[in-house]
């Protein structure tokens, strides 16, 4: 799991090895922060609550939301692909960010093991891009497979839900029900444009679509403004 450590303003970062393509390892190992925006928003509007944080990739959001996080304030963070949550547990370590639990699996809206694509058939490492596959094959790894419903104790209060999931999030959005009706965090979903979706399975919260931040779509309960 080799890789190397870089540095911009909010921390250092193990960053993996062999993913240059990719567009946060990128601005990371150019002394860059990725999505910065987005990092912004979260931290502007995070409050008092905890953050769910799923595809943590190598941890390039954890320094920058740690550090914004109320006292007693935590990050849940998943991240399915073995290389990259060992990287995102180096990041951690680097920085000393004792307010991060992170979970090496998958979020969905069953407990078990789902089939998860980590490598190109050639062996070419994916990285923040892998995706889960309806079976095994060539570059198919074996992943556990949680619902943040009981991931996630359901008395701590959760102020922003944010999932980069390759395609996964009505799964993911199914696992965390009780999470989402509870405690009407603010979702934060990669290029997740269903508004309509959103308010008939979670009528309680009457989500609407409020803006865009990078590639993500950002939704608010209703009777929240930013």
């Amino acid at each position: 799991m080799s890789g190397h450590v870089f540095e911009n303003i909010y921390g250092r970062y193990s960053v993996p090895d062999g993913l240059d393509a990719r567009p946060a390892v990128r601005r990371v190992k150019a002394g860059e922060v990725y999505e910065p925006k987005t990092i912004a928003f979260m931290r502007e509007t995070v409050g008092a609550g905890d953050i769910i944080h799923a595809g943590t990739f190598f941890g390039d959001f954890l320094p920058g939301l740690s550090s914004a996080m109320a006292d007693d304030a935590r990050i849940w963070a998943f991240e399915p692909n073995p290389v990259s949550a060992h990287h995102a547990a180096e990041t951690i370590a680097l920085n000393d960010l004792t307010n991060v639990t992170l979970t090496n699996a998958a979020v969905s809206n069953q407990a078990g093991v789902i089939h998860f694509r980590t490598h190109e058939e050639t062996g070419a490492p994916l990285g923040g891009h892998s995706h889960f596959v309806e079976g095994p094959g060539a570059g198919v790894e074996e992943v556990q497979s949680v619902m943040l419903d009981f991931a996630v104790p359901l008395d701590r209060p959760v102020s922003i839900l944010q999932l980069d999931v390759e395609g996964h999030e009505i799964e993911a959005l199914w696992g965390a029900y009780h999470i989402i009706n509870r405690w009407k965090p603010i979702l934060v979903l990669e290029e997740f444009d269903r508004p309509r979706w959103l308010r008939r399975q979670f009528p309680r919260v009457n989500y609407d679509r409020a803006s865009r931040v990078h590639g993500n779509i950002v939704y608010l309960p209703e009777g929240r403004s930013i």
